[in-house]
């Protein structure tokens, strides 16, 4: 079977955003075991998918095995970015349609394994609620270090909220000056009342001024007059 391509961006600016929130998730990790993650946007575009899969990849270049869940079992495949060319997957598993080592898929980014979503289903939560689920969950653990389920907006399905319950934490993504606080404070509420363990939110969509303003010396190593004086000391 053709391996799935995934790449992490070779941004720097970006990958060391992303470095920060695996350096947190690494340290949660260490101290209470956690394994297995819901990503969900309070709101629909705020960029849930892409957040999810540079986390996963950045994990996957860290060493861990991992595997990137797509949780949206409610869109078609054609409005997806990685499902284009796959046909089964979750929700076929969750039927007993196939075994679950049937929809895990290789990818070209070592240590990172893709479980698309599979047929377009229209109310997956009881899918979600099922035994079946907490079998796949279970079988996951056991073969990776982390498990990332991409999963639709807090605000636009109970799906999150559902999977949020049986993982081990859940991050919020939000979109900067898109998101409505009404949108985030209503998301973190429905997740609050379900004693979802949500361990932060990470910021989407934030240009590079905004970025600098906040991570002022994101660029410590690579300004010029810090390498001149490295060259000096030598």
């Amino acid at each position: 079977m053709k391996k799935l391509d995934i790449y992490r961006n070779d941004n720097y600016i970006l990958n060391d955003a992303f470095d920060q929130a695996v350096m947190n998730i690494h340290i949660l990790k260490k101290q209470h075991g956690y394994k297995s993650f819901v990503i969900t946007g309070c709101e629909t575009g705020d960029g849930t998918t892409t957040v999810a899969i540079n986390l996963a990849a950045a994990f996957a270049s860290a060493g861990y095995k991992t595997v990137l869940i797509d949780g949206d079992m409610r869109k078609k495949n054609r409005y997806k970015r990685l499902n284009e060319n796959t046909s089964e997957g979750l929700s076929d598993y969750l039927m007993d349609r196939v075994t679950l080592d049937k929809v895990i898929t290789e990818t070209t980014t070592e240590n990172l394994s893709y479980i698309p979503c599979g047929e377009l289903i229209d109310n997956p939560v009881r899918l979600l609620c099922s035994s079946k689920m907490n079998v796949a969950r279970t079988e996951l653990e056991d073969s990776f270090d982390f498990i990332i389920f991409d999963m639709p907006a807090v605000n636009a399905a109970m799906d999150a909220k559902v999977m949020s319950v049986n993982v081990d934490a859940t991050i919020l993504v939000s979109a900067i000056n898109e998101t409505s606080k009404k949108g985030l404070y209503s998301a973190a509420n429905t997740l609050a009342e379900a004693d979802a363990n949500v361990i932060g939110t990470i910021v989407n969509k934030m240009d590079m001024d905004q970025y600098t303003s906040y991570r002022e010396d994101y660029d410590y190593f690579r300004k010029e007059k810090y390498v001149k004086k490295n060259k000096k000391a030598k």
